[in-house]
């Protein structure tokens, strides 16, 4: 919370010192009356005394008039809310690399499980769809608010084939078209994860997929998932390391961000990360008029009460 008038603040010092001499007035009228040694007498003359209750006019007059001060300082909060309309594509390399176990127990295993945790960080409102390629590309689940079918999806992902980034890209851009999003004030907030392993060697290039998501204000964060400066072999052959340079030029083309995963432990808390970065953003709130109509509120209510009980103001 901030304050556009902090300096208004000192009412409450004021208020605070108020208080302290209301505390301090019932003390001594306290001591007044036990100088009077006949209390019996002086409670038939007094009658049924009003108890505790004679102390909530002033405290809600106090506690009001805190309200109404804090309303002339113009609080500001700063609130973290969920984006319910939110479209995220998770597009995963399923290519025959996918089986190398430079990262344990494989790097298919790995983005699983790295996958799940995001679908996990995501507000529940938002939507969840899952591309999965290899020579060619597959929706293997549409954009759904059904996170069982999305995550039945990524668990029964096989890898093998080629790596076709580019085409992956644009059918996952494609599901994140307005036709297929819901409608909203305005554009709803998208997001595509790109996880792969290795360079695009079959169809289109990466960067024409990332020129169209800018266009169409979808921002593409990819994680390399592998060895760097590594010969790392499937099934007797070479499928080398994370193209790092392609990477991070498909997420710089859209404004997202590249990340380079080493360990299963690692991708896990990049996707995590990812899923609050994505699901959630800051609304400023002013909260004025609402402590206004509130501290008001107070105020009356113990005027009220005095003015019902013991017909006078606090």
């Amino acid at each position: 919370m901030i304050f556009r008038q902090p300096s208004l603040l000192l009412g409450l010092v004021v208020l605070a010192g108020l208080a302290v001499l209301y505390v301090l007035a019932q003390r001594r009228r306290h001591q007044f009356t036990l100088r009077f040694t006949d209390i019996s007498l002086l409670q038939s003359v007094i009658g049924r005394q009003p108890g505790a209750r004679r102390h909530l006019p002033p405290a809600f007059f106090l506690l009001g008039a805190a309200g109404l001060v804090l309303a002339m300082a113009q609080p500001v909060l700063n609130l973290m809310v969920a984006r319910s309309d939110a479209s995220v594509m998770l597009v995963i390399d399923t290519s025959g690399s996918m089986d190398a176990t430079d990262v344990l127990p494989t790097r298919l295993d790995a983005a699983r499980a790295a996958a799940h945790d995001l679908i996990t960080q995501l507000p529940g409102n938002a939507r969840v769809g899952l591309v999965s390629f290899s020579t060619l590309p597959t929706v293997a689940s549409p954009l759904t608010d059904n996170r069982a079918d999305v995550q039945s999806a990524i668990d029964s992902l096989q890898a093998g084939g080629a790596t076709a980034t580019g085409d992956a890209l644009l059918l996952a851009l494609r599901q994140l078209s307005p036709a297929t999003r819901p409608p909203s004030n305005g554009r709803a907030p998208a997001m595509i994860v790109l996880l792969t392993d290795g360079a695009t060697n079959r169809g289109s290039s990466p960067m024409v997929a990332a020129a169209q998501a800018k266009a169409a204000g979808v921002s593409i964060v990819t994680v390399g998932i592998g060895s760097r400066n590594a010969t790392v072999t499937v099934r007797g052959r070479d499928v080398g390391g994370v193209d790092d340079q392609a990477l991070q030029a498909i997420a710089s083309a859209t404004g997202g961000k590249y990340f380079f995963a080493e360990a299963s432990g690692q991708l896990s808390q990049i996707y995590s990360s990812l899923g609050s970065q994505f699901g959630w953003r800051f609304v400023r709130f002013d909260a004025t008029i609402p402590l206004i109509a509130v501290g008001t509120l107070v105020v009356v209510s113990g005027a009220v009460m005095s003015l019902w009980w013991f017909r006078v103001l606090p």
